[in-house]
């Protein structure tokens, strides 16, 4: 059973943090570890919510003028606020002042589309009679100056 437990930790943790903006969409086998370490250090998930949230907050609160941060690649970028964060739980309403304030990524506005029901490749090939593009500024359909 305890096993179970760090597994759903585990993937918890790792939905957290790939949900979170500027984060990948595919978390590494060291990202996997630490979430298993942090399991068994005992941090609650709430703990670990906060810490990936506020964070991220730190993080798009620098002054716009600010050089860019370089994109977050692994979750060990968040252990030191982890490590530092109360253990006890978070005040009442503080994690969802985080979630308003660092919301989840936008999902894929365009589904997708399974592979069998995608058209084939052929009926969409166009021939070099079908390709009509101007080759310089200016060329194209002339326009009638005598209307």
């Amino acid at each position: 059973m305890p096993q179970e437990n760090q597994k759903a930790y585990v993937q918890k943790v790792l939905r957290l943090y790939r949900r979170l903006p500027g984060t990948p969409a595919r978390p590494r086998r060291a990202d996997r570890q630490l979430a298993a370490e942090l399991h068994r250090r005992g941090i609650p998930i709430d703990v670990v919510e906060v810490a990936l949230r506020l964070a991220t907050a730190r993080r798009n609160a620098r002054a716009p003028d600010a050089d860019p941060l370089p994109p977050v690649r692994s979750l060990h970028y968040f252990l030191p606020l982890i490590v530092e964060m109360p253990q006890a739980e978070p005040p009442e309403g503080y994690l969802d002042y985080l979630r308003t304030i660092v919301p989840d990524k936008k999902p894929a506005t365009n589904p997708v589309t399974p592979p069998n029901a995608r058209r084939s490749a052929r009926t969409h090939r166009c021939t070099p009679h079908q390709l009509l593009l101007p080759l310089e500024l200016g060329a194209g359909p002339k326009s009638d100056a005598s209307s």
